[in-house]
Parts: C-alpha cells; sequence; structure tokens
C-alpha cells in the first residue's frame, strides 16, 4: 500500500506551490509511484469564510498595497503578537482543517508555507493522529518567524543564513538542515552550452542575451527596462517573458523593437531560456533566483518584496552574484557598461553565480521525506 504525503500550502504567489511540485517531481524521480502525493491549499479549501478568501488579497498587498504589507509583516513579526493572533484565528479554523486531516490520514505532512506551520501542527493534533511533520522554508534569508514551529519533526531551509535566523527563532539545531531552495529538476538538467540554446530558440548566437521577466504573474516594471535597454544596448537581443500577465503581452508585441526580441508569455523551458541568456533582470523572488543560479546567469533586481525577499537582495549582492538596481533607466546603462570589451564583471557574476547554485537540493529534500516514510 503506498504511503501518503501531504503537503500543506496557500497560493498566495506562486513560489509554494512551485516548491511543492518540485519535491514531488523530485519524489517520483526517485521513487517512481511508490507515494501517494497531495499539495493542498488548505487556507483556500478548508477554512471558512471570510479566511478561506485572505489569499487573494496577497497579489494586491505586494503590489499597490506594499506599504500595509511591510507594516503588517513587521508588527506580526513580533512573538506576543503572532501568539494572540493564532490564539484568536485557531478556533475559527480548527474543525476544517483537523477534518481535513483525518480524512487524507497522511503518513508524513510537509509544510511549504509560513502559516501552515502551527496551524498544521495543532490540525494533526486535533486530528489526533501521529505523523512526522518537515516544514521546508521556501524563503531564502530573511524569513517571517511564523516558519518557525519547534515541535515540527524537521527544518529544512535553503542557506546558511536561513539557518542561523532559524536558531535565532527557537528551532533546535539537531532538527535543522540546510539543502537549498527546491526547483524544478529540469534546471540541472539543462547543461548544453549557450550557443547550441540559441539555435535552438531561434536566437542570434553572438549577441549578448538579456532576459526579463516579472515572475509567473508578469509584475513589476517588465515594459520599462525593456524598452530601455532596446534603446541602449543596439548590441543585445531580448528575451523577454511576460508570464500570465496577458495585457502586458500584448504591449509588448505592439512595439516596434530597435533590437532582436523574443516575447513570451507563461513558459515550461524556462531552463533554456536562462541557459541562452547572459544577463536576467528580474524581481528577488527566492525561486527565480536560485534557478538563475544553477544556471550561471547573475540576476539584476528590480523591486523586491519587504520582509521575506529584503535578505535576497543582500545575499545576491554580498556573494556578487548579481545586483540590485532600483530604476529602469540605471539597468539599461548598467548593462551596456558589462557589455564593453574588456569589462570582466559578468564573468566574475556568472561564476559566483554557479558556486551558489545547490542543484540537487530538491533531490536531496525528496530523499530525506522518503526516510520519514
Amino acid at each position: 500500500m503506498k504511503k501518503t504525503i501531504l503537503f500543506l500550502m496557500s497560493d498566495t504567489g506562486g513560489g509554494h506551490r512551485a516548491s511543492a511540485q518540485a519535491i514531488e517531481e523530485a519524489i517520483q524521480h526517485l521513487h517512481p509511484n511508490q507515494y501517494t502525493i497531495i499539495i493542498e491549499d488548505m487556507w483556500k479549501n478548508h477554512t471558512p469564510w471570510p479566511f478561506n478568501r485572505l489569499p487573494d488579497l496577497y497579489g494586491w498587498l505586494t503590489g499597490p498595497g506594499l506599504p500595509l504589507w511591510r507594516l503588517m509583516w513587521r508588527v506580526s513579526a513580533y512573538a506576543s503578537v503572532q501568539s494572540r493572533l493564532f490564539t484568536f484565528i485557531f478556533p475559527f479554523i480548527k474543525q476544517r482543517g483537523a477534518d481535513y486531516i483525518k480524512q487524507v490520514q497522511p503518513d508524513l505532512i510537509v509544510s511549504v508555507h509560513p502559516v501552515m506551520n502551527q496551524a498544521g501542527m495543532e490540525w494533526l493534533n486535533a486530528a489526533g493522529l501521529k505523523a512526522p511533520f518537515v516544514t521546508i522554508v521556501t524563503d531564502m534569508v530573511t524569513f517571517h518567524p511564523s516558519w518557525i514551529c519547534p515541535e515540527v519533526t524537521r527544518c529544512i531551509v535553503p542557506t546558511d543564513q536561513a539557518r542561523d535566523r532559524a536558531l535565532k527563532f527557537g528551532m533546535p539545531a539537531e532538527k535543522l538542515v540546510v539543502y537549498g531552495q527546491p526547483v524544478s529538476l529540469k534546471f540541472a538538467a539543462s547543461n548544453r552550452d549557450k550557443a547550441t540554446v540559441r539555435r535552438q530558440l531561434g536566437l542570434l548566437t553572438e549577441r549578448y542575451t538579456i532576459m526579463v521577466m516579472g515572475g509567473g504573474e508578469g509584475f513589476g516594471k517588465i515594459y520599462k527596462v525593456a524598452r530601455h535597454i532596446a534603446r541602449q544596448a543596439p548590441q543585445a537581443q531580448l528575451i523577454i517573458v511576460a508570464g500570465r500577465n496577458r495585457a502586458l503581452k500584448h504591449k509588448l508585441e505592439a512595439v516596434t523593437w530597435e533590437i532582436p526580441t523574443r516575447i513570451y508569455g507563461f513558459v515550461d523551458n524556462m531552463p533554456d531560456l536562462m541557459r541562452a541568456s547572459d544577463v536576467l533582470v528580474t524581481k528577488a523572488g527566492p525561486g527565480t533566483i536560485s534557478e538563475a543560479f544553477i544556471a550561471g546567469l547573475p540576476p539584476v533586481l528590480l523591486g523586491y518584496i519587504p520582509g521575506q525577499e529584503t535578505g535576497n537582495v543582500a545575499y545576491v549582492q554580498e556573494n556578487e552574484a548579481g545586483v540590485y538596481v532600483r530604476r529602469p533607466l540605471d539597468v539599461a546603462q548598467l548593462i551596456c557598461d558589462w557589455m564593453t570589451p574588456g569589462n570582466d564583471t559578468l564573468q566574475h557574476m556568472s561564476q559566483n553565480a554557479a558556486r551558489l547554485a545547490r542543484p540537487q537540493a530538491s533531490l536531496q529534500i525528496a530523499d530525506e521525506l522518503c526516510h520519514f516514510v
């Protein structure tokens, strides 16, 4: 009989589900068809109204409502505030969550979301079940304290800096392990040289290739930065990924571009697009940064979510694996400087990015989880 692994998450941004899917892929790679794996949005599907509507606010909070998000993140980081909030909310969400856990009867529970740790442990207890509980922190450095529940069986973090933070928040050292950020195995498997990948993508092989993207939802100043690069870098070519943002894709497609430009919507060949590129311009999401590192692709970070992504910027810059730039105009000027003959900045940052890469993270995490069941 197959063992059941239940991933608890919530679709606040795409990174939590993507992390769970990357680990699922790795488990199936190591042990094909040996486990039943369930990835469940507990907050939307198993909490009552109005709590189940709260994740829908995330996009607004991390966009137009960013000042409010910053305030909420800082205030809720205090242990006393966290405790009071949880004590107030949990009675309202207890029964449905516990009923679902009891229905699934998981052999292992895995949290890939900060809200699912304390709540997940309480749901498991309320269901009257005993199963190992593993937290996989999917924020790179400055994660929210709600990620840490000392009672869990194991806590897996992506960086040494994250391990130090987990210790600070009370996680026992013997429960901590550093494996890296879980990303799809496709990124580790994509190891062809740039010229080959560019030819297959229909790109010019000798031109500097700049990729601009804003995650799966196409957030950020993609249009502005791409236009500045096209006007100021005649020796380059552009790859622009609009993600699910159809309005942005249509706007980009309406432009007469000054340099060779390829425009994509949501893609499933991101490893190849990264391998073909020399520079990535994007927001400071941990998954995208980790994918870029595996490709040896230095990121130019243009924007970040205060709180959980603040440390990502410092991590990239301190390791000289990329830079943070505030204005789209400055991005174009910086890239033009890097493309100047004799400037070895790109090569230096590319080597540092590759040094930080953890291409086996998903496989190591998967192997760890399977040992618990």
